[in-house]
């Protein structure tokens, strides 16, 4: 079984629930081949903000033992639209998968890992040191940890910059308006600014990557989609411009 197959294999086995993710296949594809590159299988996997665990089922999938924590997918109200949680934990049973409702910020970790796998979760932190802190808090030495985040200086925003446009301007009111209790994107990164922070942190970095998840796609008629779409295509040679930045490190 290859990347692709595993990653749809996931979504199958946990439709209904991953119905509604399916226009991240691609992304998750993009994810799934930089890990499975860099990480080898005898390295257990801690996925922290794994949210319903498609990319850790297809891992498993693919021969590897994966585990997740997410704090948000449990709560009443969730962002991921489950209400049924029984369902989703017997999904996860028959596959070998646990998923505990844990913060790593502050809830312990008592087993140690051999890689540990973050995917848009950082650029929530408003304390991104204690963030990877606590996660190195919870890797054996030599392990490896993976962070994807989006790009902060994609083309698009970029664009919306040149205009005087905010790429934070479709959440600001809930900023506004929520303050501490805001949940959304409280910084995002530069590629150069992740690798930096791995400095800090002191985590060797083993490769670094600025790469376009998201695919154009001009079948949809609406203008909007016709212009995100003529961006997408464009970062593909303007150098730094994609979508999303990709880091993986290796602790001492």
């Amino acid at each position: 079984m290859n990347n692709k197959e595993a990653l749809q294999k996931a979504y199958e086995i946990l439709s209904p629930y991953s119905n509604k993710q399916r226009w991240e296949l691609n992304n998750n594809l993009v994810h799934l081949r930089f890990i499975t590159k860099h990480i080898s299988k005898e390295s257990s996997i801690l996925d922290v903000g794994c949210g319903i665990g498609i990319l850790d089922i297809a891992l498993i999938l693919l021969g590897y033992h994966v585990a997740g924590v997410d704090k948000y997918l449990f709560e009443s109200n969730n962002s991921f639209s489950i209400s049924d949680i029984d369902g989703l934990k017997r999904i996860w049973e028959s596959q070998g998968l646990s998923i505990l409702p844990k913060d790593i910020l502050q809830d312990d970790v008592l087993e140690m890992y051999g890689a540990v796998i973050s995917i848009a979760t950082i650029e929530h932190q408003k304390d991104p040191k204690r963030f990877l802190e606590r996660i190195l808090g919870v890797i054996r030495p030599g392990g490896f940890i993976y962070i994807a985040t989006p790009n902060i200086s994609h083309l698009l925003n970029r664009i919306r910059f040149l205009f005087g446009m905010s790429p934070m301007s479709g959440h600001l009111q809930n900023f506004f308006n929520r303050g501490e209790l805001y949940e959304g994107h409280w910084r995002e990164y530069t590629l150069g600014e992740l690798r930096q922070i791995f400095v800090w942190v002191s985590i060797l970095v083993v490769s670094s990557r600025n790469v376009q998840s998201m695919r154009p796609g001009f079948r949809a008629l609406s203008p909007r989609s016709w212009y995100v779409s003529l961006f997408r295509v464009l970062s593909y040679v303007i150098l730094g411009t994609r979508d999303t930045n990709i880091i993986i490190g290796k602790k001492d």
